[in-house]
């Protein structure tokens, strides 16, 4: 398969290059022909072709300049639009709100990405992204587990998360080392009913402190600086024990808690 270019490790590139894989992800994203959608990272257009089917004006963001000219003789023409930048840095904004996002997302970025796009609220309707398995395990993540961290609470703010498939090494070239999975997340709506967008950061803040030093009770992390009684109270009252660790509480837990942290304050 003629490709343009070799993939390039430093930006993490696995070309999808299995077609069921890249039709079944076109056909698990949830909008209408007319909705608006964003591929990110489309490399070698796997799966960009058969967007193109369902959402004909679609846009893509690439970064990689040596695999523009081969994305555009593959797809034609057409009305899709194709975005030459690193998609950190592209104002999703240009793709028209409110939006879907899909991609193959490399490793490296992944959770930098995720984090972008969901925090956009209520601009993005859903997010369908292929990840390094462990990262979609994480993200879907279910109280008193391991997996349970910052990134589960974080994308289970917006969403419940539903991984839907796994795809296997062999799907890509080059070979990754690891199996990747695809979950798709449906943004709530009103998500300010739940919490302030301008709060969301210091929320987000909240959650990252009590998860770094996630072997410790949270009433000695949250509370190191005198106030190991008062997140004990807090803790009671949302029916956790003073003993829980940060991967004991799920998204409404710790949502209640930064509240009735700052009330308390």
């Amino acid at each position: 398969m003629n490709m343009g270019t070799g993939p390039k490790k430093h930006l993490g590139q696995h070309f999808l290059t299995a077609v069921r894989y890249a039709e079944r992800i076109a056909q698990s994203i949830s909008a209408r022909e007319h909705e608006n959608v964003l591929e990110i990272g489309p490399g070698n257009g796997a799966l960009s072709v058969h967007l193109a089917k369902r959402f004909p004006g679609f846009h893509c963001v690439e970064i990689d300049p040596d695999v523009v000219g081969a994305l555009r003789a593959r797809m034609g023409d057409g009305r899709w639009v194709l975005h030459q930048s690193d998609a950190l840095e592209f104002d999703f904004a240009v793709a028209g709100f409110p939006l879907h996002v899909v991609g193959n997302l490399p490793y490296s970025i992944g959770a930098l990405v995720i984090k972008k796009t969901l925090l956009y609220g209520n601009n993005i309707l859903s997010c369908t992204f292929m990840v390094q398995r462990e990262v979609a395990e994480r993200i879907a993540a279910a109280p008193h587990t391991k997996r349970n961290g910052f990134l589960s609470v974080f994308c289970q703010f917006f969403g419940k998360p539903r991984i839907l498939f796994r795809v296997p090494p062999g799907a890509f070239f080059p070979k990754p080392n690891v199996e990747s999975s695809v979950f798709r997340l449906d943004v709530e709506d009103n998500l300010e009913k739940k919490l302030r967008a301008g709060q969301w950061r210091d929320y987000f803040a909240f959650v990252d402190k009590g998860f770094r030093m996630r072997r410790k009770m949270l009433v000695n992390v949250l509370g190191r600086e005198g106030g190991r009684e008062r997140f004990a109270e807090l803790l009671g009252r949302i029916g956790v024990g003073a003993d829980a660790r940060a991967e004991d509480l799920g998204a409404p837990e710790w949502l209640e808690l930064y509240k009735r942290s700052c009330d308390a304050s």
